[in-house]
């Protein structure tokens, strides 16, 4: 884990790894600049954009799922009693975690490394020699709205944190800043950067750069930044801005979202962590979610340590899943080993998984859930029972297999008759269509639930986790807020998140 000087340390100094390469995500390393000898011209403000992407990769396949699904009542641990060295992260799924915990620095630290190398790239965009003058404009926009992602990770994490959007070139100033309220967040950085993103960000990029960020990634992100202090108004236009821009469209089949055999034609997915294991950037983070036990019997090539066995499905998420939705056996498979069964994520597990990874990648944004966030909008603002979201949800049922819900209708598990039993399948339809992709947490303290779903939770896994009989403070404190990082607190003064 990085520690807090390490934040700091690029705040103020500003040195950059920067890769070199013949296409977007396939580089070869070149050397180290610093911010003397660096940003003079379009390529090297581009490696510098780049420079940016692989930190937000690596959040999604490390501390954003731990705090967006494992923490959540979709997820949880299998048991090693042989191997306890890995119990302060499984202490976050029974709410008996640290500040100290690596993941809530590393978070923070990773963060805030992104924002250091856009306040330097920014800061020098306009000087570089650019031999195509529009993409001046189109790295500044991807710079903002990576800018912008990193500080959305930190108020929706952390809440008040510090803002910094210039380069930080004196100590004093820099260990002199305080947490700024998260409104000033969004007001002075989340909302003006990814504006200037959505007016600049092309639709798509040529072939050759997939993978950059796009007009319909910065107006998903402001749209989900908006959800997160429920402004569903501020929020609708934007996503109709992307469903009406007929770019986008769900894929016939729940499983393929993910396959990597369509990942070069995939209408669903507006926004990914990308990898390839052609250029030595292969995914493996499915594997720590397999059943420890499992050898390569999932896999068919590498085996999981005995770490793994993290991010296992819960029995009430099981639950969760009707009978014949099809959602259920692409996403959740189910190990057997001597009689005993162990659920794990089967989401993102196409074999063979050798060492060098997958071409799996990690969707980040897809159309389904820009579909079901409107659907929401339109009922939070509308209330009653509007007719496009009773379509938006029976379009995701009919791809998983299942029934249409409607007024009147003679099953009563599909009958709605009110804005809460709207509510209530529209909530049940977010959590099985995006289970996995860290959205539950987030979910939950939308909907003001946190605690008593938390709680109810706790009571439910202590049926069949025995093992915490030994920690009776497990889900007794259920902080929204992850902790600022210990070392932050300690060193700087910030104060300390409630609950922590």
């Amino acid at each position: 884990m990085l520690d807090t000087r390490t934040t700091w340390t690029w705040l103020i100094l500003g040195l950059l790894l920067l890769p070199a390469c013949e296409g977007f995500l396939d580089r070869a390393p070149l050397n180290q600049y610093t911010s003397e000898n660096y940003w003079e011209d379009e390529t090297q403000i581009t490696l510098a954009v780049n420079a940016i992407y692989p930190i937000l990769r690596s959040q999604y396949t490390g501390p954003i799922w731990r705090f967006g699904e494992f923490r959540s009542d979709n997820t949880t641990f299998q048991y090693n009693e042989l191997d306890r060295g890995g119990m302060a992260l499984e202490q976050l799924d029974y709410f008996l975690a640290e500040a100290t915990l690596g993941d809530i620095g590393g978070l923070w630290n990773s963060c805030y490394t992104a924002i250091a190398r856009a306040n330097f790239l920014l800061a020098s965009i306009e000087t570089a020699a650019f031999t195509q003058e529009a993409n001046r404009v189109i790295r500044e926009a991807e710079a903002r709205f990576l800018r912008a992602f990193m500080y959305y990770h930190l108020v929706i994490h952390y809440g008040d944190v510090p803002l910094v959007l210039e380069v930080v070139v004196d100590e004093a100033e820099a260990l002199a800043k305080g947490r700024d309220p998260v409104d000033a967040i969004y007001a002075e950085a989340i909302i003006p950067d990814l504006t200037f993103a959505i007016e600049h960000l092309p639709a798509v990029h040529p072939p050759a750069e997939k993978g950059r960020a796009t007009r319909a990634a910065a107006q998903v992100l402001l749209a989900k930044a908006h959800f997160a202090r429920r402004d569903y108004a501020a929020a609708l236009p934007l996503l109709d801005a992307v469903v009406n821009s007929g770019a986008f469209s769900l894929m016939n089949q729940y499983r393929d979202v993910f396959d990597p055999a369509f990942k070069s034609a995939n209408p669903e997915v507006i926004f990914a962590a990308a990898f390839a294991t052609s250029a030595n950037q292969g995914s493996g983070f499915m594997i720590g979610w397999l059943p420890f036990n499992s050898g390569s019997d999932i896999t068919q090539g590498v085996n999981p340590s005995s770490r793994a066995g993290l991010n296992i499905p819960t029995r009430d998420m099981i639950a969760a899943y009707e009978p014949g939705d099809a959602r259920l056996a692409a996403s959740v498979g189910f190990y057997v080993d001597r009689g005993d069964t162990t659920p794990y994520v089967r989401k993102y597990v196409f074999p063979p998984i050798e060492a060098g990874g997958t071409n799996v990648d990690w969707p980040i944004f897809r159309y389904a859930d820009v579909l079901l966030m409107q659907a929401e909008a339109r009922l939070e603002l509308q209330g009653g029972l509007p007719d496009p979201v009773f379509e938006t949800i029976n379009q995701l049922r009919a791809r998983a297999g299942l029934p249409f819900i409607y007024p009147g209708n003679p099953d009563p598990k599909l009958d709605v008759q009110s804005e809460d039993d709207l509510r209530a399948f529209l909530r049940r339809e977010r959590r099985v269509e995006l289970a996995f992709e860290s959205a539950r947490w987030q979910d939950l303290r939308r909907y003001g639930t946190v605690e008593a779903v938390m709680q109810a939770h706790g009571i439910d896994q202590r049926t069949y986790q025995d093992f915490l009989a030994a920690f009776p403070d497990a889900y007794t404190r259920i902080p929204e807020l992850i902790a600022i990082p210990a070392f932050q607190a300690l060193q700087y003064g910030y104060p300390q998140n409630p609950g922590w």
